[in-house]
C-alpha cells in the first residue's frame, strides 16, 4: 500500500477531566458510566455520535436478547433500570409496552431506537453522569505503562481528556488496541461473525405473512438466483405497529469491521441485499404486496471484532461446563450462537433454563496497560464464548462491572490487576446485581 507521510505534533486543549473516562455508549458504556457515577466516581462518557444506545439504537438491532434464569433476567440493576425507564415513553394503551414484571425489566423483547436512546440518557444524567457527545476516540498517550488521555477529534478538532482510570466500552476495542493491548480476532477460519444491516418494512398484512412461509419462498429466490444472501433463512420480528415486521436477515462476510474501507464496503453489500429483498417480498411472499422501506439502520451491526487478551481468559469449556468463580461479575444463560463467519448456518448450543456460566473479573482487566478496563462484548474470551456474551444484556452487566471497580480503583489508589475480584463482586451485590451465592 502507498503511504503519505503526515506528522502531526502540537498542543492540544485539555478540555475534560475526571475520574473514570469511558469510550463509547452503547450497552457497555452505559452500564459503566451509571454504575461509576452511582459508585461516586467523577465519570465522562464519550460517544462519537449525537446519542447513546449504539447498535439498539444506531444499529436499529431488535429485540433485546434474554439472558434469564427460569425467565428471570439476571442482568441488573442497570440494565433493568433502563428497560423501566423505556416504558415511561411507551403509551399505557399499547399492549406491548407491559413489563414481563418487575423482576424481569424487559419489555416485552421490543426496542425502539428512539425510547432506546432516551432512556439511556435519562438514567445517565440522573446518575451525573458527563455526556460528550459527537467526540470520536482518536488516539492515546501512554506514559509508564499507564494511559495518561485520550485525545478525541470533534467539530472543534483534536482536544484531550484525561482520566485515573478509562473504560473501553467501543464495542470494538479501539481504545485497547491505540494503547497496545494484545488482542485476539476471529474464529477458527480468522474471520470475525458476519455483519448484519436490520431494516424494517411496512404496509404488511400480518393475517397473511408467516415465518415459515417467507424462508420456504426465500431459499427457492435463492436457487433461482434472484436473491444472492449467504443467510439461510428469514430471520424477522414482530414491531409495536401492526403493519410493520422488523428484520435481521441481510448477512455480509469477510468484512472487518476494523477496516474502515471494508466496513464501507459492507454498508454497500448490505443495502444492495436490501434493494433485493423489498423486491422478493412484494412478488413473492403473501402479505408483502403492499410493502414499504419503514426504516434502516444508520449503522451496520457488528457481531465480532477484538477481544482483549486481559488477567483471565474463558474458552467454550466454560460454557459446557457452566463454570462459576468466586469473583464473578456477571452471569450469561444466553446460548453460543455463532453466525457462519464464512457463509451459510449458524450455531445454537443451549443449556437449561436454570443454568448459567460466570464471566471472572479478570476478564475485563486489560493485562498490557495499568488503567485500563474492558466493558462490553471485546472482553478476554474465546470466539465461542464471545458469541454468546456479546448480547446486550450481558454487555451492559460486563460494563456496569467494570465501572464499579474503576471507582473502586481511583478511590484506592490501586491498579485494576491489584483490586480484588471478590471484593468487586461484593460491591456489585450491594448495587444490586444478581451474583449472589445461589
Amino acid at each position: 500500500m502507498a503511504t503519505i507521510k503526515y506528522n502531526v505534533s502540537k498542543d492540544i486543549p485539555l478540555t475534560h477531566t475526571a475520574d473514570v473516562i469511558v469510550i463509547g455508549g452503547g450497552p457497555g458504556g452505559l452500564g459503566a458510566a451509571v454504575m461509576a457515577a452511582r459508585a461516586g466516581a467523577k465519570t465522562l462518557l464519550v460517544e462519537r455520535y449525537s446519542c447513546l444506545g449504539g447498535m439498539a439504537s444506531f444499529g436499529e438491532v431488535h429485540p433485546f436478547m434474554c439472558n434469564h434464569k427460569d425467565g428471570v433476567c439476571m442482568d441488573k440493576p442497570v440494565y433493568v433500570d433502563w428497560a423501566k425507564q423505556m416504558k415511561v415513553y411507551i403509551a399505557d394503551s399499547n399492549p406491548k409496552s407491559k413489563l414481563e414484571s418487575e423482576e424481569v425489566g424487559h419489555i416485552d423483547r421490543m426496542i425502539s431506537k428512539d425510547v432506546v436512546m432516551l432512556a439511556a440518557e435519562d438514567i445517565c444524567l440522573e446518575a451525573g453522569v458527563e455526556l460528550l457527545y459527537h467526540h470520536s476516540f482518536a488516539d492515546v498517550i501512554i506514559e509508564d505503562g499507564k494511559i495518561d488521555s485520550v485525545v478525541l477529534f470533534s467539530k472543534s478538532g483534536y482536544t484531550a481528556a484525561k482520566a485515573k482510570m478509562y473504560i473501553d466500552c467501543s464495542g470494538d476495542a479501539d481504545l485497547a488496541a491505540r494503547a497496545g493491548c494484545e488482542f485476539e480476532q476471529g474464529g477458527p477460519s480468522g474471520h470475525c461473525q458476519p455483519m448484519t444491516l436490520c431494516f424494517k418494512l411496512s404496509h404488511v398484512d400480518r393475517q397473511k405473512a408467516t415465518r415459515g412461509d417467507a424462508t420456504k419462498l426465500y431459499l427457492e429466490a435463492k436457487k433461482r438466483g434472484e436473491i444472492d444472501c449467504p443467510r439461510e433463512d428469514v430471520l424477522c420480528f414482530d414491531w409495536f405497529d401492526e403493519d410493520v415486521i422488523h428484520f435481521n436477515t441481510t448477512r455480509v462476510i469477510h468484512k472487518s469491521g476494523t477496516d474502515g474501507k471494508q466496513l464501507s464496503e459492507a454498508e454497500i453489500e448490505a443495502r444492495r441485499q436490501i434493494r433485493q429483498f423489498l423486491k422478493f417480498f412484494r412478488e413473492k411472499v403473501p402479505g408483502y404486496e403492499n410493502a414499504e422501506i419503514h426504516s434502516i439502520a444508520h449503522h451496520i451491526g457488528i457481531r465480532e471484532t477484538r477481544r482483549v487478551k486481559g488477567c483471565a481468559y474463558l474458552t467454550r469449556k466454560d460454557y459446557e461446563n457452566r463454570t462459576k468463580f468466586d469473583d464473578a461479575i456477571a452471569r450469561v444463560n444466553y446460548p453460543i450462537d455463532i453466525h457462519n463467519p464464512d457463509g451459510t448456518g449458524t450455531e445454537l448450543v443451549h443449556i437449561g433454563r436454570h443454568e448459567w456460566y460466570e464471566i471472572p473479573y479478570g476478564c475485563i482487566v486489560a493485562k498490557d496497560v495499568d488503567n485500563l478496563f474492558i466493558g462490553g462484548r471485546p472482553i478476554s474470551v474465546d470466539h465461542a464464548i464471545h458469541s454468546s456474551m456479546r448480547v446486550m444484556p450481558p454487555a451492559c452487566s460486563v460494563g456496569q462491572a467494570a465501572g464499579m471497580a474503576a471507582s473502586m480503583a481511583v478511590a484506592s489508589g490501586k491498579k485494576p490487576s491489584e483490586l480484588d475480584g471478590k471484593e468487586v463482586r461484593a460491591k456489585l451485590v450491594e448495587a444490586g446485581a444478581w451474583l449472589a451465592a445461589e
